[in-house]
């Protein structure tokens, strides 16, 4: 029936195997990470659906850190006009709030990678480790249930894990589509983040595995 085609293709994708498409689904072929505005124009609605549901865990006055993503770029979108600190080695996020008067944006020094909007390097977790957050709010390339939290340059996967270690609680956004798939670095655990925010309900092998981590997860 068409039911049981769109669950078989939504669990297709869920689980890393297929991408959905009007009129069915296709295989991805590409290796590698899409360059940043490919990624802009994917699953936008998906990712505002999750910035949304990942705005209550900030409170007014709140010192947050931000990173570089399309995921997260709709979640700081979502706090202009908010009484707040922004930490970012985000080009993108910080020339969002160029003229809000409330927030303070803090850009973090380093080498400026335009294939990704963003700042990295050693300076930039050198920057980073200068300072504690109440929150750290980051994208993620996928999840894997052996492997956990992955990303495909280590650059990424470095400044992650040392904003974990920096922050009293950790989010990572991360849309169905990432879920199942295998990528080259290993960034984090499942148990060492605090929040997970996703646009739909997990596998039952995720699900399971974050309520057995105490791992938080909010369904946008």
């Amino acid at each position: 029936s068409t039911e049981t085609v769109r669950r078989d293709l939504r669990d297709l994708e869920m689980r890393g195997h297929a991408r959905r498409v009007y009129g069915g689904a296709v295989i991805e072929q590409k290796k590698g990470d899409q360059p940043f505005e490919a990624r802009a124009r994917i699953g936008m609605r998906e990712k505002t659906r999750i910035a949304a549901a990942a705005l209550p865990l900030v409170e007014d006055g709140m010192t947050v850190f931000i990173d570089t993503g399309t995921t997260t770029l709709a979640f700081a979108r979502q706090l202009l006009g908010r009484r707040i600190s922004i930490h970012t080695n985000s080009i993108g996020i910080a020339g969002m709030f160029a003229d809000d008067a409330h927030a303070q944006v803090t850009v973090l020094g380093g080498e400026m990678k335009p294939y990704y909007r963003g700042v990295f390097g050693h300076r930039t977790v050198a920057a980073l480790r200068e300072h504690v957050y109440d929150l750290a709010v980051m994208g993620i390339v996928t999840v894997h249930r052996e492997h956990g939290f992955m990303d495909l340059g280590q650059e990424e996967a470095v400044l992650r894990r040392a904003a974990v270690e920096q922050t009293r609680r950790s989010v990572i956004l991360a849309d169905s589509a990432k879920f199942g798939r295998l990528g080259t670095i290993r960034t984090l655990g499942l148990g060492d983040i605090d929040v997970l925010v996703t646009n739909a309900a997990l596998p039952s092998e995720f699900a399971d595995a974050f309520r057995g981590l105490n791992v938080d997860v909010i369904h946008a």
